[in-house]
């Protein structure tokens, strides 16, 4: 286990704030039974018997280290990267045995090492396209050739909204936390705005932490271009079961 941090790397200007709500995170979001029920048996599918069983794989915006853990479980060897000091903090708990990079995904440099990059409700916070490209463009660098990069990415294509705006809200609670995600979608702009509010009982005494995110749906069109543009080839998609909307592409690097 070990945590590398870059100083030549700097922090996203407008990723996520994780930082006032990262036990939160680690409480209630994309935690082991949803990985394990979700995210493994989809990768079953779409990756594993592409890979060898020791296979070195990126977790692109590992946060809390859940699905990395589940990937060592499976035999892999991983390594984690995410802009969260906060996050890592917990991933460095969860996945012990896992190594991990505090980064923006945007400008990591790695070495040809990996041979698969996975990425897992990461994408939807990329909000342009020249960002979406930059990722794209150093995955391609980090993955060995005949390397696999898999995703999930919402796209406009599937969101068959009928009004111009939509909202609606996720609470989760336990004894000692509250999170609340308040979303808010302009058709216009394709965009989500994300109010989230957590509570944490600290010492007997209630904590408030208030944040705001942004999601992008995104156009297949764009995605497919940004893969071609940086070199992917064999790229393919499918809807990934209805999550909000978004698909999971499988694309490989041939050099």
């Amino acid at each position: 286990m070990s945590l590398a941090i870059n100083p030549l790397i700097s922090l996203a200007s407008n990723p996520p704030n994780y930082e006032p709500i990262a036990r939160l995170q680690n409480e209630f979001k994309n935690k082991d039974e949803f990985i394990v029920e979700g995210v493994i048996p989809f990768l079953e599918q779409i990756l594993f018997p592409y890979i060898s069983k020791e296979a070195r794989i990126l977790d692109l915006g590992c946060g809390c280290g859940h699905l990395a853990q589940q990937l060592h479980l499976q035999g892999y060897q991983m390594t984690g990267i995410d802009a969260s000091e906060g996050l890592l903090r917990y991933a460095q708990i969860n996945a012990p045995e896992s190594e991990f990079i505090l980064g923006d995904i945007r400008k990591f440099e790695l070495p040809p090492t990996f041979n698969a990059i996975v990425s897992i409700d990461v994408l939807l916070f990329i909000l342009n396209n020249e960002d979406l490209t930059a990722i794209f463009r150093n995955v391609y660098a980090a993955l060995e050739d005949n390397g696999l990069f898999v995703f999930s990415i919402p796209l406009i294509e599937l969101m068959h909204r009928q009004t111009e705006e939509a909202s609606f809200n996720h609470i989760y609670v336990n004894d000692e936390c509250v999170f609340i995600e308040l979303f808010d979608y302009n058709l216009e702009k394709k965009m989500w705005e994300i109010e989230v509010t957590g509570f944490e009982l600290v010492e007997k005494i209630w904590k408030r932490s208030d944040t705001t995110w942004l999601r992008k749906d995104h156009l297949f069109t764009d995605v497919q271009s940004a893969l071609e543009n940086v070199g992917f080839t064999e790229i393919s998609h499918l809807d990934a079961g209805g999550l909000g909307g978004s698909a999971c592409f499988v694309c490989r690097k041939h050099v």
